[in-house]
């Protein structure tokens, strides 16, 4: 993953994503449901949990919050990288709409799979269902774009995305039909990952459309034109690129700027600093 840096006559401030405060809230219920756990033991596994026999006594809510509860650290922090990994990409590209849209039906029809088809009394916990959905738009939407993903956390594995699309659905379809990570919602991630296809799916990304999708077009014209500035001399980019960019700061103010602009700026720091160092 590459570092974020801040931009010349930037104060250093980052917009807050819906993808930051999912992580965030999935981190304080995490701590609340520890603290209520330790003073009154299964209340909130028994009550938020989702299980076959709250729902029929009406409890119809654990649909939505056993998606914010977790069975321990490890389980909550995959998820959570999971969700940074991949969930910013699809709320950049596709907004914060349907990034909520992806992630809650992929938890609640991720959830509905895994007590319909478990075969046995279910109380299941995480949000390894929304996870699953997003991470399947994310692979979906930009199956050529290349990614280094962590083998147990520990050996870096460098794959195009779609294959880690593929894994996460063979994994899950092993395990379900071999009977095996009995512990574990397989259920539920397949259900989660094969909506967050579908869904993207039906935007026109995926075997759906023979042609380049308009998120493949953009970044290739993206990369493009930062070619095009890296080959530009620094008078030449500072005259074309950043005067430009410098008045309209001057007219409406630092917090105007784009995400663009901002690297646009940071890119002349790094020209100016490069031909500084030459002398």
């Amino acid at each position: 993953m590459q570092s974020m840096r801040t931009a010349p006559f930037s104060p250093g401030y980052r917009r807050i994503t819906w993808v930051h405060l999912l992580i965030g809230v999935n981190i304080a219920v995490f701590v609340l449901q520890w603290l209520v756990g330790m003073r009154y033991p299964g209340f909130v596994e028994h009550y938020f949990a989702l299980s076959g026999g709250g729902i029929k006594a009406g409890h119809y809510w654990q649909f939505l919050s056993y998606m914010f509860l977790h069975g321990g650290i490890l389980h909550l922090l995959v998820n959570c990288l999971g969700l940074a990994f991949a969930g910013r990409e699809v709320e950049t590209q596709l907004g914060p709409r349907r990034l909520l849209t992806i992630y809650f039906l992929g938890g609640i029809l991720g959830g509905i799979a895994q007590l319909l088809f478990s075969g046995g009394p279910v109380e299941l916990v995480g949000a390894s269902g929304g996870v699953c959905a997003v991470l399947l738009a994310f692979t979906t939407m930009m199956p050529e774009v290349e990614i280094t993903a962590l083998l147990y956390f520990i050996i870096p594995v460098r794959m195009r995305a779609k294959w880690l699309g593929w894994a996460v659905i063979g994994i899950s379809l092993f395990f379900i039909a071999t009977g095996l990570g009995r512990g574990v919602g397989h259920l539920a991630h397949l259900g989660g990952a094969l909506f967050g296809w579908f869904y993207v799916w039906k935007l026109g990304y995926g075997a759906r459309s023979y042609e380049r999708s308009w998120l493949q077009r953009k970044l290739d014209a993206r990369r493009e034109e930062e070619e095009r500035r890296e080959a530009m001399e620094p008078g030449e980019f500072i005259s074309r690129e950043i005067d430009p960019i410098l008045d309209k700061i001057s007219r409406e103010g630092i917090h105007s700027l784009t995400k663009a602009e901002r690297r646009i700026l940071e890119q002349g720091r790094e020209k100016i600093a490069k031909k500084t160092t030459r002398r």
